[in-house]
């Protein structure tokens, strides 16, 4: 039997715990902010893509070095504002603001470094064209199934974003057992 690959199970796993979690999270946040407030945080989510991307391709090597850091410091930051949404429920703004600052300083840069990280894992053009293929089916399947948990569970928004904490804490956990391994190598 083939070993499984573990940048597919992160996918998997991170997918199922997202896709169970994120109606309800995104329907909580979108009940408790402005129109003004998304578009926003678009600006500056794309705003991040484009000054991480422009540094990752000039300082790649520079930088991937940091790559498990990187993760670290991503489960340390949703772990804490985790923490603030168990104490703070009410404050849905401050939770989204909290959100996208995370995610683009630190999820934007984790990204960027999974890009080299899956060039490096697989090679050649067709090794890369199997896993993004193989990737994208294991995504469905996941959110299929994220999805239909998503139906039957009855949690409030707190457990929600835990859970959704726990599976980012999952995929990076991974990532960081394949960066470790690929150093190795």
């Amino acid at each position: 039997m083939k070993k499984p690959d573990a940048m597919l199970m992160a996918t998997f796993f991170a997918d199922c715990f997202y896709s169970a979690t994120y109606p309800y999270i995104y329907k909580e946040i979108m009940s408790g902010i402005s129109g003004g407030t998304v578009a926003v945080n678009q600006i500056v989510n794309c705003l991040s893509v484009i000054l991480f991307s422009a540094l990752w391709n000039r300082f790649s090597d520079k930088l991937f070095p940091f790559y498990a850091v990187l993760c670290v410091l991503e489960c340390l930051a949703g772990f804490c504002t985790s923490l603030y949404v168990t104490f703070h429920p009410e404050n849905i703004l401050m939770y989204y603001i909290l959100d996208t600052l995370l995610f683009c300083l630190i999820t934007r840069n984790i990204i960027c470094g999974g890009v080299r990280l899956r060039a490096m894992r697989y090679p050649t053009e067709q090794q890369r064209e199997r896993f993004d293929n193989n990737n994208n089916a294991v995504s469905a399947a996941a959110t299929i199934i994220g999805s239909a948990a998503a139906l039957f569970l009855h949690l409030d928004f707190v457990h929600m974003v835990w859970l959704a904490t726990l599976g980012n804490m999952i995929d990076n956990i991974f990532y960081i057992c394949i960066f470790l391994k690929l150093r190795k190598d």
